[in-house]
Parts: C-alpha cells; sequence; structure tokens
C-alpha cells in the first residue's frame, strides 16, 4: 500500500516541475503507460510520447500552478484543486480544474484526470 504522504509529495513534485518548466521532471512522475485525460472528455493520451507532447505545451505556454487546497488521498488516488495561471497573445487567464491522480503499485501516476470546463476560465 502506497503511503499517504508519498501521494502527497509526488502531487508537490508535479506542481513543481510544471512550474520549473521541467518537462523530464513532470514525466518521471508517471508510469510508462499512463493514460492522461486533460481535460475530460477529449482523447486520451496515452505512453510518453503524446503525453511528453502534452506537458512541452504546457511548458511552452510558461504556465504556472498553486494549489488551492489540502490534496485528498484515498487508497491509491490523489484528487487535488489548483489554479494555472497562463498568458497567450498578452491575455492573462485563470483556470481553475481539479485534477485526480490514480497511482499504480510503484507509485507512478497510472492515469491522470483534468476536470474543468469553460466555466473554469477566469479572466485575470
Amino acid at each position: 500500500m502506497l503511503a499517504p504522504e508519498m501521494i502527497e509529495a509526488t502531487v508537490h513534485e508535479y506542481v513543481r516541475a510544471l512550474n520549473a518548466s521541467d518537462v523530464d521532471a513532470i514525466l518521471a512522475l508517471f508510469a510508462a503507460d499512463a493514460v492522461v485525460e486533460d481535460p475530460i472528455g477529449s482523447d486520451p493520451r496515452r505512453g510518453m510520447g503524446p503525453i511528453r507532447d502534452l506537458y512541452a505545451g504546457a511548458v511552452m505556454a510558461k504556465v504556472q500552478l498553486a494549489l488551492d487546497g489540502p490534496i485528498r488521498v484515498a487508497a491509491r488516488q490523489a484528487a487535488f484543486a489548483f489554479t494555472v495561471s497562463v498568458e497567450a497573445d498578452g491575455q492573462k487567464t485563470k483556470i481553475q480544474p481539479i485534477d485526480v491522480f490514480h497511482f499504480n503499485e510503484e507509485g507512478k501516476i497510472a492515469h491522470m484526470q483534468a476536470f474543468f470546463g469553460p466555466r473554469n476560465f477566469i479572466p485575470a
């Protein structure tokens, strides 16, 4: 069984790595056969190539994340609300998603789901 502290540490490392624009550190948190649904309802990205492309785009956009409260851990899952700040074409925007990470037995993220929609975009 994975310790809740390890799961929480992975979420904190995910936020740190995204804020540092460190794609390799982000990918190191995921299982080789991971699936990412970002956002839910989009085509799932399966495996390191498509997941790398997703995070390379986020890094190019210079996103900055801040947790909006405590990380919720249950069994091998974590859910957390956060705010993403991004600027595109001179327009600053904030996005307020909730991500859910499902961990495998080795402590890697096996499945990531990002919950947000148009009502979660806020002009900054």
